[in-house]
């Protein structure tokens, strides 16, 4: 179990629902939303891949981290002080994400950042770079805790749009988020 949740854990650091429909632009999503894509992530010593189906509303998240074919299926659902991991019959609660992480994994990792980055937004009130493409639109690229997360595709490449693929790294680690579908009112 520890592997796939630390992968899992991992994947936060970017990156369901059964609806989905049109991709809207960046300026059009609320607070509430979902996406569902593939990521995969690589370290040192490991790499991995898997489908991320991911629901958020405002505070509140429910995130399915699985394999290929549903395999080794997570779940994490969160609310503001209390964040559950659930694999199997196997469960862990912290207060939050970070802290979830640390524990599992012993790496801190700015989870909280998460359902900022995915939508091209730096995490508010922590010092951040940002660069954009040369018409000012699109963000290329958000520098923020060591971390440097990339935008090289989005769904409309014409003007304020949500991303498509998102690549992310850090000392080493490194990881991709490709985006198949976005809502934006759940």
């Amino acid at each position: 179990m520890k592997s796939l949740l630390v992968v899992g854990l991992v994947t936060l650091l970017l990156a369901g629902c059964a609806r989905f429909g049109t991709q809207p632009g960046a300026g059009d999503l609320t607070e509430n939303w979902a996406l569902s894509g593939k990521m995969a992530v690589r370290n040192a010593t490991e790499a991995s891949s898997f489908n991320v189906n991911w629901e958020q509303r405002a505070q509140d998240f429910d995130i399915e981290l699985s394999g290929p074919l549903g395999q080794g299926a997570v779940q994490i659902r969160g609310a503001p002080g209390s964040v559950t991991l659930t694999q199997g019959d196997d469960q862990v609660t912290r207060s939050t994400l970070r802290e979830l992480a640390y524990e599992i994994t012993d790496l801190d990792l700015p989870l909280d950042y998460l359902q900022y980055w995915v939508r091209a937004r730096p995490y508010p009130g922590i010092s951040a770079t940002i660069d954009r493409d040369t018409n000012n639109r699109q963000v290329q690229r958000i520098t923020q805790s060591g971390w440097q997360v990339d935008y090289p595709l989005y769904f409309d490449e014409t003007g304020e749009s949500l991303p498509r693929r998102i690549d992310f790294a850090r000392n080493g680690s490194s990881g991709r988020l490709v985006i198949r579908n976005w809502i934006s009112e759940l």
